[in-house]
């Protein structure tokens, strides 16, 4: 099948111009003015219409239910429940636009065979890259297998790689969702969390940190992680320290923001509400700071969690928006600087000749409204598959 877009505007990494775009056997062949005598199956017209890549959420987590009870729910579901989760979660966000996804945990390894069957074109859904499940302490933030000590922290990533997972996550403190449960509170120690990356490198495998607080942020920059999940208490000393190592942050606002203003009317633990509003008091405002700084950002929704829809992401780019990230740094966080973070750079995250065909047309521009992504979306092609 060999499709061409015709005079759409292309996104060109920082804006927009007028181009043809030629899809042929999932790859983009030529990005530029249209071949004059090729027979093509496909002529889409694109004038007035804007072509982006595909959006990379970095913060996925295709089991989760979403809804008020998703945590209770997640780990009261069978593996083959789970499963399917994923699978129907991963058409969903496919068919909305996000057409690569970093799965950042399961309860195990039940998102590798989703994975597996979207790669053989069984069925439908992103580019996923997955973790299993997350590393974590004895009694920290949940999902994820237990470790004591660095040893069993290398035994861990050893596991994990046989298994055939693309990248670690590690859980350096703790989160939202248990009673009594302090975000800032630091979990993993350093031996651990250097075991961890040193391992990981060694396989050629990158690790992403949940992580808020500022002594946790320590921790995983000393020893050289990818990126920094949540990443609340930001200030300039640690900021200075991210960029010099090249590490990206990925904010995941949402389900911290719904928590905090939709918790209590749900009926939520009120630990979490509470935790939550304190989170997205600082969340804001350090985040802009850091962006200001200099710190690279990488969209991430953490997906599936409370209140929120796994096909949806334009709730977290508003989020950023109001943050202070610029319309164009938000469309780059979750295209070119997503890709560069998950190590798919060549194969995906910007319109050019040779990469995977991860492309999303839309009736409007979305630097003047983000919300162009949901309310004008005409068509998506995820890996060459056309889905809408």
């Amino acid at each position: 099948m060999k499709t061409l877009i015709q005079s759409a505007n292309v996104w060109n990494g920082t804006d927009f111009e007028v181009n043809s775009v030629v899809i042929e056997d999932k790859m983009i062949r030529s990005v530029g003015q249209a071949p004059g005598e090729t027979v093509f199956d496909t002529v889409i017209d694109g004038a007035g219409k804007y072509l982006l890549p595909g959006v990379i959420d970095c913060h996925a987590h295709s089991t989760m239910v979403c809804g008020t009870r998703h945590m209770a729910d997640f780990f009261a579901a069978s593996d083959s429940a789970l499963t399917i989760n994923s699978v129907v979660n991963a058409e969903k966000m496919a068919r909305c636009g996000i057409t690569s996804i970093r799965d950042c945990g399961g309860r195990g390894m039940e998102t590798l065979a989703v994975r597996d069957a979207i790669r053989a074109g069984t069925i439908i859904g992103p580019r996923m890259l997955c973790s299993g499940t997350p590393i974590k302490v004895i009694g920290g933030h949940e999902p994820g297998t237990d470790i004591t000590g660095p040893w069993e922290a290398r035994a861990r990533v050893r596991e994990f790689i046989h298994e055939g997972v693309d990248f670690i996550k590690a859980m350096v403190t703790g989160g939202l969702g248990k009673p009594g449960e302090k975000p800032g509170n630091v979990e993993m120690e350093q031996e651990e969390m250097t075991a961890i990356v040193s391992e990981a490198k060694k396989h050629g495998r990158k690790v992403a940190c949940h992580c808020h607080s500022r002594e946790g942020m320590e921790i995983l920059v000393n020893a050289g992680a990818a990126s920094i999940e949540h990443s609340t208490y930001l200030d300039p000393e640690i900021n200075e320290r991210i960029i010099e190592k090249g590490i990206y942050v990925v904010p995941t606002f949402e389900p911290y923001m719904n928590y905090a203003f939709l918790g209590e009317q749900h009926n939520q633990l009120m630990d979490t509400v509470l935790a939550a509003r304190a989170i997205v008091e600082e969340k804001q405002k350090r985040l802009y700071e850091a962006y200001r700084q200099g710190v690279k950002l990488a969209f991430g929704r953490d997906s599936g969690g409370f209140m929120m829809n796994q096909g949806d992401f334009v709730e977290e780019m508003l989020h950023m928006e109001r943050a202070g990230i610029s319309r164009r740094d938000i469309i780059v966080s979750a295209t070119e600087n997503a890709a560069d973070l998950l190590g798919i750079l060549e194969q995906t995250g910007t319109i050019a000749k040779g990469k995977a065909a991860d492309l999303i047309l839309l009736g409007a521009n979305p630097l003047d409204g983000l919300t162009a992504y949901r309310d004008h979306l005409e068509a998506v092609w995820a890996d060459g598959r056309y889905l809408n």
